[in-house]
């Protein structure tokens, strides 16, 4: 008995040893050699070959080193970053048949972009992109969701969530919750009445707020209420108060006077209108107060809250003077029907504004990067985000024109960089599983032939994308835009 116990001990300590000695694990599914990885942890390049399996990274080794793999990329030459991440866009909110799935998502990914935070769409048809791509019947962005907008009363549309009591404000946020969205997204015209309700009832759904500055409270009210990130720097359209109202020392009077301006817009004449939004936007740059910028963006940072300046969306709508006929992004991957009406919207504007309209929305740019950058050297986290499909705002393209906004506003192209990517994943809870190139991290990725570090430009010269461990190379991309270009012509 005492032989067969010590051969059944010393059986068990050796299938210990077997089970804890690594087994063999078979070729990798991509090796990319001899690339400069830029891993968004803040390290400069370091030269490197990435092991993907099974979807993640799973080791960074030697340059020279090239394991066994099913697909291998020489990457001399060349530069790795994380996949983007578009963190303010609009998948499913406009109506043309198709945009998503033939336009907007081949887009997103042909430029890197490997996840969209969708600002406001019509629930079902959101949900249901959403649902197609977590299944892999249709190739696109991952997507995070609040379905509709919530806002205050207004005409019934399907982008929007109507509120105008507490009660009914709390049962927005049950319903949507119930539904499945990601989080919550508040627009301008909420009262306050309703907005606290809905940060109430997001807090006992344990579901996130994010969204706009609504007009009638302060930039400062929507921090401490522990909203999760508030969108845009400035009005594109002055009936949408951006951060830049809460950079001005004179906040609470410029806040009255819009909300005048949107109480006499259906009365008033257009040219009245249009004078007194010119002088908001003008008022808006003269009483842009440095100190009340720092003090918000330290404020922000204390919250762990988050600015999604949008500044490409802010200086899309409007040209910046009365010769700016160009097209800033390429209007062949965009459906005719809509290319038209930006066109006509571009024109009638041209047509009627006056120099001091021009002067005004300069100024405000100007003024709204300047903001950016105090913000975000007071502390404030930056998330990279552009509004599309919006007036001249494509998706994929115009994050690209993003980073180099965020550049020009004083942040790093480091810092520029991970505000779509490591920024994104830290925002959505998810640092530990993605938005870095680290081991154990998901593969997606982004294969450069310049390095961004020395020019943010560079993000644009894209050779291949990597979306959860699948290579989609150079001639694959060209065949997803020339595939947007004959949808574009349907």
């Amino acid at each position: 008995m005492r032989i067969v116990s010590r051969w059944l001990v010393l059986a068990g300590l050796l299938f210990e040893v077997v089970a804890a000695t690594p087994q063999p694990q078979g070729p990798a599914d991509l090796v990319i050699t001899h690339v400069r990885v830029i891993d968004a942890t803040g390290a400069g390049a370091v030269e490197r070959s990435v092991v993907v399996r099974h979807g993640l990274i799973d080791a960074l080794l030697p340059a020279s080193s090239r394991p066994p793999a099913a697909t291998v990329v020489d990457g001399t030459g060349k530069f790795l970053i994380p996949g983007l991440w578009d963190m303010h866009a609009h998948v499913a909110a406009r109506p043309e048949p198709s945009l998503a799935e033939r336009v907007m998502l081949p887009l997103f990914l042909a430029h890197g972009v490997v996840g969209v935070r969708d600002m406001g769409g019509p629930l079902e048809r959101v949900l249901a992109l959403r649902e197609r791509i977590n299944q892999g019947t249709l190739a696109g962005p991952r997507i995070l969701t609040p379905g509709p907008f919530v806002d205050g009363p207004g005409d019934a549309d399907p982008l929007f969530r109507r509120v105008q009591t507490a009660a009914e404000a709390r049962a927005a946020v049950r319903e949507l919750a119930t539904a499945g969205v990601d989080f919550v997204k508040v627009q301008a015209n909420l009262s306050r009445e309703a907005y606290d309700a809905v940060v109430a009832q997001a807090r006992e759904t344990r579901i996130p707020v994010a969204g706009h500055v609504p007009v009638a409270i302060s930039a400062t009210d929507v921090v401490n209420a522990g909203q999760r990130s508030i969108e845009h720097i400035s009005p594109a359209l002055v009936g949408d108060a951006g951060l830049l109202f809460a950079c001005s020392s004179r906040e609470a009077d410029l806040r009255r006077e819009l909300l005048s301006i949107e109480h006499d817009r259906t009365s008033a004449p257009a040219e009245i209108i249009r004078t007194r939004e010119a002088a908001l936007r003008r008022q808006l740059v003269e009483t842009y107060s440095a100190e009340r910028a720092r003090a918000l963006g330290a404020l922000i940072r204390s919250h762990r809250s988050w600015i999604v300046p949008t500044l490409i969306w802010s200086t899309s709508f409007r040209p910046l003077s009365a010769t700016d006929t160009s097209d800033a992004v390429p209007l062949d991957y965009v459906p005719a029907a809509t290319r038209t009406r930006w066109r006509q919207a571009r024109e009638g504007y041209l047509k009627a504004a006056r120099p001091e309209d021009f002067e005004a929305n300069t100024t405000v740019a100007r003024t709204a990067a300047t903001a950016v950058g105090a913000l975000h050297k007071a502390g404030a986290h930056v998330l990279a985000g552009t509004d599309t499909f919006d007036y001249y705002v494509l998706p994929g393209v115009s994050l690209h024109q993003e980073l180099a906004l965020l550049v020009g506003a004083g942040l790093s192209t480091m810092e520029a960089l991970q505000a779509a990517t490591r920024n994104a994943a830290d925002y959505r809870g998810t640092l530990a599983k993605e938005g870095t190139i680290e081991r154990g991290k998901r593969a997606d990725l982004v294969l450069l032939d310049g390095n961004p570090l020395t020019d943010i430009h560079h993000t644009t010269a894209i050779r291949a994308v990597v979306i959860g461990g699948r290579l989609i190379s150079r001639e694959e991309i060209d065949r997803m835009l020339a595939s947007v270009k004959d949808a574009a012509r349907d």
